[in-house]
Parts: C-alpha cells; sequence; structure tokens
C-alpha cells in the first residue's frame, strides 16, 4: 500500500510541474536497495494516470549510490555496485549505517 500512496504523490508532483501539458517523461531517483519497487511504481502510474497529462509518461529511474557510515570508526564511503556484501572500506567492521534517501525522488519532468 505504501507504493500507492508513494506513486500517488510522485503523479500529483509531476503534474503539478507540468502546468497542464502532457508529460513526455518523469525522472525519478531511487534510493539504495529499493529496485524492487521500480515494477510497482510503474504499475500504480500506468492506472493513476489515466485519463490525466501523466498518462503514457515514461518512468525513468536512476539508482543513489549508497553512502555509508561506519558505527566503529566513523569512515564514511559509498558502496560499489558489485559489491555483494557490506563492510566498511577502513576497519573492515560490519556495523554500517546508510546515509541519505531511502525513498524515491521526483528529480524532473520532460513535457511536451
Amino acid at each position: 500500500m505504501h507504493e500507492f500512496a508513494l506513486t500517488q504523490n510522485l503523479l500529483d508532483r509531476a503534474l503539478k510541474n507540468a502546468n497542464s501539458r502532457r508529460i513526455l517523461r518523469v525522472n525519478l531517483l531511487i534510493g539504495p536497495f529499493l529496485e524492487d519497487r521500480e515494477d510497482t511504481i510503474q504499475f500504480y502510474w500506468k492506472d493513476l494516470a489515466k485519463g490525466s497529462f501523466g498518462e503514457g509518461a515514461e518512468l525513468h529511474f536512476d539508482h543513489i549510490i549508497p553512502e555509508m557510515r561506519c558505527l566503529d570508526c566513523t569512515g564514511t564511503f559509498y558502496l560499489d555496485e558489485d559489491e555483494k556484501t557490506s563492510m566498511c572500506k577502513y576497519c573492515y567492521s560490519e556495523h554500517l549505517q546508510l546515509l541519505g534517501e531511502e525513498d524515491v525522488c521526483l528529480e524532473s519532468v520532460v513535457v511536451e
């Protein structure tokens, strides 16, 4: 249910930014570890946007590279996309905190 409300909010903001023009593309930033939300957001967008200026808009997701802080040595670093485990780059601790956004943000709207 969270994705439904999230998608409605994204659509509302995109329509406001479009200023009564047809939306061609919506560029979104998606937080780390949330790739599974993309399909759900696309599904809800298709349904929610019917009959609006957002109908048929392409949704484009850019992934935010996760920034982490080590809770042991306080070092901060970005995780590589290829990494399978999360360890501090400095002290190899597994006690990490995710910094930054964990959700989906509207970056820009391309209109006709």
